[in-house]
């Protein structure tokens, strides 16, 4: 007689985990991050703060400009209050915090947790999960950065027409539509950098301290030193090229064009930098 003997059979379970592993796309990973944005404590209240702030700063100027005008004694002139197009932008460095706080943490704080070491257990594909992250940022500091701004030009709008000062606009896609879609891109490109910069420090509090400094105090910081290599230092930080973004223009020229690829220059090399430090060590 012969006797049958069986040995379990290995290759059916690994072929399932490698399968596994293959089908989570891209897409998936996308999905995850949007899930896991929106499941990180204190996202939903930095971004109704954000917009507070934001609309209360648009709004608090328009007013003060509209009480000057309307005083009985000595009031503005209505041709020296500035356009409603400016005054909307006026909150775009509230843009810009917010979504850099939003950008590190959702970084940052799944390392301090130790949840990042879950999820790339999971998705062991580190630049793609930076990858993912960086696009769920991007999209959901626009669509909200938008979303803001479009609620200040209401405000704006109102308070304009209460005052009597002109709130019509000639050329509404060069000065208002283009530098609102410009204004909340740079926005989203300000989450991005700070992603990128917290996928290297690994830490929230520095991360957050750099990016803001970096984007609101170096820039002025050069400007004033009596250098002449300062100033032309300063043109190329993210901070003044980034303006060219919202900047209502009348032509296109070789500087607008520098400026806005040099807006996608920094936080492209701060994400892809972040990305080869994740890549190289441990979460």
């Amino acid at each position: 007689m012969t006797t049958l003997t069986t040995t379990p059979d290995h290759t059916t379970p690994r072929r399932a985990a490698s399968g596994s592993t293959a089908a989570l796309t891209f897409g998936h990973l996308v999905r995850a991050e949007a899930i896991g944005l929106r499941s990180l404590r204190g996202t939903a209240v930095t971004l109704i703060v954000g917009t507070a702030f934001t609309v209360l700063l648009t709004v608090g100027v328009s007013l003060m400009f509209g009480f000057a005008t309307a005083r009985p004694d000595e009031p503005l002139p209505a041709d020296a209050v500035p356009p409603m197009s400016g005054m909307v932008l006026n909150g775009i460095a509230v843009l810009q915090t917010v979504a850099v706080l939003l950008g590190v943490s959702i970084f940052a704080k799944e390392h301090s947790t130790g949840a990042l070491r879950t999820h790339l257990s999971v998705a062991p594909r580190r630049v793609a999960v930076v990858g993912a992250k960086a696009v769920v940022v991007s999209i959901t500091v626009f669509l909200w950065g938008l979303l803001t701004l479009l609620v200040a030009t209401a405000g704006v709008v109102a308070v304009y027409s209460g005052f009597g000062l002109d709130a019509s606009l000639d050329d509404a896609l060069r000065i208002l539509v283009l530098p609102l879609l410009g204004g909340a891109l740079l926005a989203a490109l300000c989450g991005v950098l700070g992603l990128g910069v917290a996928a290297l420090l690994r830490s929230e509090t520095w991360s957050v301290t750099l990016v803001l400094l970096f984007l609101l105090l170096l820039p002025s910081v050069l400007m004033s030193l009596p250098f002449e290599w300062a100033p032309r230092i300063a043109e190329l930080l993210m901070g003044p090229a980034g303006a060219a973004l919202h900047t209502p223009h009348d032509a296109i020229d070789g500087t607008v064009v520098r400026d806005i690829v040099l807006a996608f220059a920094w936080p492209a090399a701060a994400v892809a930098a972040g990305a080869v430090a994740v890549s190289r060590r441990d979460a």
